[in-house]
């Protein structure tokens, strides 16, 4: 049971500390600081999401040996289908917030030495 549980939180954390990391800078202010949280959680969210399915599709090849009938093949298409769905729909609500998102304001150099 703690297996799962480290997988999501780990990849929660990777997710997160990535969209801060590289994402270009969202506006300061109340909205933009929202958004922030909003985007960096849904794309931590996709990334856990996405961990956990892989989890669970190399647990179901382990279980089923690849000898005789018993192949998982349906069972890892289905279980790649819902990965890419879940996490896919989450990483792209999360864009879809970053883009509506204020931006940053650019900063203007006064040229004064």
């Amino acid at each position: 049971m703690g297996v799962p549980i480290a997988i999501f939180v780990v990849c929660l954390i990777a997710g997160v500390f990535a969209s801060t990391r590289w994402l270009p800078e969202l506006g300061r202010s109340r909205v933009g600081g929202v958004a922030l949280l909003v985007v960096c959680g849904l794309f931590g969210a996709s990334l856990a999401d996405a961990g956990l399915r892989i989890y669970l599709i190399v647990r179901d090849i382990e279980i089923r040996p690849f000898l005789g009938r018993s192949f998982a093949g349906p069972e890892v298409a289905s279980g790649l289908a819902a990965m890419l769905f879940e996490a896919g729909s989450l990483a792209a609500l999360a864009m879809i917030v970053y883009m509506f998102a204020p931006a940053a304001e650019p900063v203007v150099d006064s040229g004064s030495d």
